[in-house]
């Protein structure tokens, strides 16, 4: 995994960070979010792979059902999301909060592209203690 802070920071990219107690549903971020006075779109990201056992991540909105086809036709590929078991060994991180970032080259980001039109993107980090806000 890559350290994000370092990464941001050599990139010159703005950011809030926010520590707060783990959040495992979309339920938990929003009482975490009011608790914390911080504002933004909430996202999600789904852990994918491929026939080939390829990894990908889909980064999107909370509340968007996340439209497969559109990914096919993105990719080539068909994806799937990965079962639990597989996703929390390969990342660490629980089902429910996969963060969208710090993740090994092999594993490509799909990002909707609707998520660029937000002024402020919430988003967990891998150890699910952590809120970043862009």
């Amino acid at each position: 995994m890559l350290n994000l802070v370092t990464t941001l920071n050599k990139q010159g990219l703005y950011y809030e960070l926010y520590q707060h107690q783990e959040i495992f549903s979309n339920e938990d971020a929003l009482v975490v979010k009011a608790k914390k006075g911080f504002s933004g779109t909430e996202t999600k990201s789904l852990f994918l792979k491929d026939s080939y056992d390829k990894y990908y991540i889909f980064f999107t909105f909370t509340t968007k059902k996340a439209d497969f086809k559109k990914i096919h036709q993105l990719t080539g590929k068909r994806l799937k999301i990965v079962a639990k078991n597989e996703m929390e060994q390969t990342t660490g991180q629980r089902a429910g909060a996969v963060s969208p970032l710090g993740y090994d080259s092999n594993i490509t980001i799909i990002v909707d592209e609707e998520l660029f039109n937000q002024e402020k993107l919430v988003l967990l980090q891998v150890d699910q203690t952590k809120q970043w806000l862009f």
